[in-house]
Order: structure tokens, then C-alpha cells, then sequence
């Protein structure tokens, strides 16, 4: 079964929305503490250790710096995942133009 080619205005449309959820996927960890939690224990374990390590990540500015690379990918890979599964449901609910 061969797909359409996607039109630009959709392919556009995904792009906005994949930035824009990363930001509020980012706005939303920045005000959650339990959120926020979590990244303060992972960011503590001896994996992460050893990503600072591999980094070259010494002090705690190069830490940080390391730390909020990690969430904005980790948010964006999010986002994209949102995006894709939205457009795959409307694609099987609508039924496609002529």
C-alpha cells in the first residue's frame, strides 16, 4: 500500500508542534517538582558519572549544561513520538481527501 507524499503545509504543521511540545514538555518539567525529582537522582547515579566522565563534563557548570542537553533531546524525542502517533491516529480515522 503506497502512502501520498505528505504536503509541505503538513510536514510544516508537525514541525511547529514538535517544538512547540518540547517547550512545554520542558516548561513542565522546569515547574514540577516531582519531575524535577527525578531528573536530581538520575542526573546523581554512577551512569550519569560516567556520561560527566565521557563528556568531559568537570565542574558543576559543565554538569548542568550536560544535564539540560540530555532533557531538551529527551523532551524533543518525546514530542516527535506525540506528533507521529497523533498523525497516525487521524490518518486511520479520517479518511483521506480525493
Amino acid at each position: 500500500m503506497s502512502t501520498p507524499t505528505p504536503s509541505i503545509t503538513r510536514t510544516l504543521c508537525k514541525t511547529v508542534a514538535v517544538l512547540v511540545l518540547t517547550g512545554l514538555f520542558m516548561l513542565g518539567l522546569r515547574f514540577s517538582a516531582t519531575v524535577a525529582g527525578l531528573v536530581d537522582r538520575v542526573a546523581g547515579t554512577g551512569l550519569w558519572l560516567s556520561v560527566y566522565r565521557l563528556a568531559g563534563a568537570s565542574d558543576a557548570t559543565e554538569q548542568e549544561r550536560l544535564i539540560v542537553m540530555a532533557v531538551a533531546l529527551a523532551c524533543c524525542l518525546l514530542a516527535v513520538g506525540v506528533v507521529e502517533g497523533t498523525d497516525r491516529l487521524l490518518r486511520r480515522y479520517r479518511p483521506p481527501r480525493s
